[in-house]
């Protein structure tokens, strides 16, 4: 089998290709399990230093929305695509241009050339939460009405259609796992509002103070990059049977709030630990946040091996094992 990841390097990206190399197989189109012979990784920017693996791992640094770069990356011929490139909401809200061009226009683009290539593939979509907005129950499954409130969960939405009616045509065998907000995300405070998730417990574990910019009832949807990652993998190999007409499903969520973090970062790292959480309510974040789903989970067949991590205490355990590893 020959992989394409798209965003390699990115949060999901490189959970995901740490999976594969750890599982070395995937089920094709034809439900045969094959040994994984190559994997091409695609970003903006690639390390100089690439993951081990007992097979080949190559990559390529460019723009995906650049015509020549795609149709390079594209003449990789991929048995299977991971496609985790986008623009992320902030960015496609302050320039819609550029985020319709890689939220909608590049996957369409790539779907394109699989189409007239006329060689079925699988292409695996990360779809987020964000497809749903406005008014919603205190639980939304997979078949809540989509009301987008923002030009990258439009961009989402749209783009789970054309996945549903490429695969209809037999054009490609596509799935798209909606995500929530996707933690620990590492690295430097990026001001997205889902990062202020991820820097509730990356910044006190590295010792830094974090200001709590909703009240410390406010419950959100969580998952692990590792349970992402996990799940990426299962929906891939998962047979076509277990989809009806629409080929997307929702990644079940851990629900918590702000002092469900303080209270596993007491029990995980103890309280002087905790104490740098402090909660300061911001009422446009409070907002944002109060506009997610609180529940997030699926009906979908595959919620058997699709599912929720076990504890925000195990979430911040495998997050302080990788960071000391």
């Amino acid at each position: 089998m020959r992989v394409l990841i798209t965003g390699a390097f990115g949060l999901i990206g490189r959970s995901l290709t740490q999976e594969l190399i750890a599982q070395g197989t995937l089920t094709d189109c034809e439900g045969r399990v094959r040994a994984i012979e190559e994997i091409l990784l695609v970003d903006r920017v690639v390390p100089a230093q690439l993951p081990s693996a007992p097979f080949m791992i190559r990559a390529m640094a460019g723009d995906m929305c650049d015509e020549h770069y795609l149709g390079q990356v594209m003449d990789f011929r991929a048995d299977t695509t991971f496609h985790l490139a986008a623009s992320l909401t902030v960015e496609a809200e302050q320039n819609p241009a550029l985020g319709w061009a890689a939220n909608l226009h590049l996957p369409l683009r790539m779907l394109e050339f699989l189409r007239l290539r006329a060689e079925r593939t699988k292409f695996i979509y990360t779809s987020s939460i964000a497809v749903f907005g406005g008014e919603l129950p205190p639980v939304v499954a997979d078949d809540q009405v989509q009301t987008p409130q923002t030009s990258y969960g439009t961009a989402k939405a749209v783009t789970e259609r054309l996945l549903d009616d490429y695969s209809r045509r037999g054009f490609v065998d596509a799935r798209s796992l909606r995500l929530p907000i996707v933690v620990i995300r590492p690295g430097a405070p990026t001001g997205a509002v889902s990062d202020m998730v991820s820097g509730l417990a990356r910044e006190p574990l590295a010792g830094r103070a974090v200001t709590a910019p909703v009240d410390g009832s406010t419950p959100f949807p969580i998952v692990s990059v590792q349970r992402a990652a996990r799940s990426l993998v299962r929906l891939h190999d998962a047979p076509p049977t277990a989809f009806g007409a629409s080929r997307a499903v929702n990644q079940p969520a851990l629900t918590v709030c702000v002092n469900d973090f303080i209270a596993a970062l007491e029990r995980i790292a103890g309280s002087n630990t905790a104490r740098l959480v402090t909660i300061d309510p911001d009422p446009a974040i409070t907002r944002i946040v109060t506009g997610w789903p609180r529940r997030f989970v699926t009906h979908h067949p595959l919620g058997d091996v699709i599912t929720a991590d076990e504890s925000l205490d195990a979430i911040l355990t495998a997050h302080l094992a990788g960071r000391s590893g």
